[in-house]
């Protein structure tokens, strides 16, 4: 029997949800009040998000296994089996993709559709070939955005949503690196390319900096662009902006040890926060 401590750890529950949480944001961005029928394609991209979570596990767990920080998520602990985790991915995956299809429409479908293949088949692929790998992998975290905005009736060529999904690429860039930062040597000893072997300490410094300067810029283009109305809010973007640079650069340059659950911690909460601004913001234009 699976406990559902195994299950949320393999379907990644926590980032499953930000990712459903995402797509949510851009359809609330795109309607302005949340409708009863937006139900059912959160939940198809919330399923697809934990299908290709499992679908992932099972593909990697010879890797995570080598891994200190992975060696104890179910496959490779030996608490779910292989062929438990791809079932459980298959019906996650499979459920996923039949409400989108039957519940939201063709667009959400073929875009979640498309992630799936780009996520567990290019970007898991290309991990195993290039350091870079996350700069085409990020754009798995871009997809839901167009997701939640086709859902709610919105068009992928819009600008809004074109723009949302660049923020939120620019954003996965410098988390990912962190990680690289911290666990590198892990990530090497199990056969996976890394920048640490291609960049300094100070380069890689720079590296998340920059990223995380240019996720910085565009968050406050937001208000530039009009995506953010409210003016107390668009303050409030440039002050969470000012204090998370402040924070990191802080950390990355200043402290002798870095403490880089501190910085993920603090990515997060900015990463929220932008995202309740802009739910907000729509919220109550559409409801004045």
């Amino acid at each position: 029997m699976i406990s559902f401590h195994n299950l949320f750890l393999l379907i990644r529950l926590r980032v499953s949800i930000a990712v459903t949480f995402s797509a949510i944001t851009a359809a609330i961005v795109y309607q302005g009040i949340p409708t009863l029928p937006m139900v059912w394609p959160v939940l198809g991209i919330f399923l697809l998000a934990c299908g290709a979570s499992a679908l992932n596990q099972y593909q990697e767990w010879p890797y995570d296994q080598i891994m200190e920080r992975t060696r104890n998520r179910p496959l490779p602990s030996r608490q779910i089996n292989t062929s438990q985790a791809l079932k459980i991915a298959s019906i996650l995956i499979i459920s996923g993709s039949l409400i989108l299809l039957y519940r939201s429409n063709a667009s959400t479908f073929l875009l979640g559709l498309a992630n799936i293949i780009w996520y567990n088949g290019v970007y898991t692929f290309l991990k195993r070939k290039t350091a870079f790998a996350v700069v085409p992998g990020a754009i798995t975290g871009a997809i839901p955005v167009f997701m939640g905005w086709t859902s709610a009736g919105g068009r992928i060529e819009d600008p809004v949503v074109r723009f949302l999904a660049f923020f939120i690429f620019l954003w996965q860039m410098p988390h990912f690196w962190l990680l690289v930062m911290k666990y590198g040597h892990e990530y090497k000893a199990a056969g996976f390319p890394v920048l640490t072997a291609i960049f300094n300490p100070l380069q890689m410094k720079i590296l998340v900096m920059g990223w995380i300067l240019a996720a910085s810029a565009a968050s406050m283009m937001f208000g530039y662009f009009g995506i953010l109305q409210i003016h107390l809010l668009v303050y409030g973007i440039v002050l969470l902006n000012l204090v998370l640079l402040l924070l990191v650069f802080f950390q990355l340059f200043i402290r002798s040890v870095i403490n880089y659950r501190f910085i993920f911690i603090s990515a997060n909460i900015f990463m929220l926060l932008v995202m309740f601004a802009l739910i907000g913001d729509h919220l109550v234009i559409k409801l004045s």
